[in-house]
Order: C-alpha cells, then sequence, then structure tokens
C-alpha cells in the first residue's frame, strides 16, 4: 500500500498542491492528469521518493517512504518523458 499523507509542494513560490492525502492499494491504479506545470511530474517523483515534499510524508506499506527508501527503490523502474540518451 502507498499512502500520502498531507503532501505539501511549492515550487518557485508558487503551492502546487497542499493537504494532498491517498491511499493506493495493490492491484489499484491511479490516473494523474493536469496542465503542463500542475505539478504531475513532481508527485510522482515525491511517490517515488526522487524528490521529498515541503511538508506532509509519504509511506509504503505503513513505513515512512524516507526510513525504508533502499528496498523501495529495489523494485522501481521509473521511465520519465524525457530521452534517457542525450545527443552530443
Amino acid at each position: 500500500m502507498l499512502e500520502a499523507r498531507d503532501l505539501y509542494c511549492e515550487r518557485d513560490e508558487r503551492t502546487l498542491f497542499s493537504g494532498l492525502s491517498f491511499t493506493v492499494d495493490a492491484g489499484e491504479w491511479v490516473q494523474v492528469t493536469g496542465g503542463n506545470g500542475a505539478g504531475k511530474t513532481t508527485l510522482l517523483r515525491l511517490l517515488t521518493g526522487l524528490a521529498r515534499p515541503d511538508g506532509g510524508e509519504v509511506y509504503w506499506q505503513g513505513e515512512p517512504l524516507r526510513r525504508v527508501r533502499d528496498s523501495f527503490h529495489s523494485g522501481l523502474l521509473w521511465i520519465g518523458h524525457q530521452p534517457g540518451i542525450k545527443t552530443r
């Protein structure tokens, strides 16, 4: 189970989200939508431990993600929207 509790994130003095809380159970799918710059990628980075929220906490199987980050990352595959190979 993945849980977000009271997440807060601010970028460039703009609040992307505040008080965001939800739970995703095993086998459950979630769709994240929003306009350009709305915070979709930032939210995914927070939920995977690739970035830290300005407030609140992310939990993986009941434990704070920051405490179980290594074991969580051993089963994580991140495919971002930017090309992985850069031209010279």
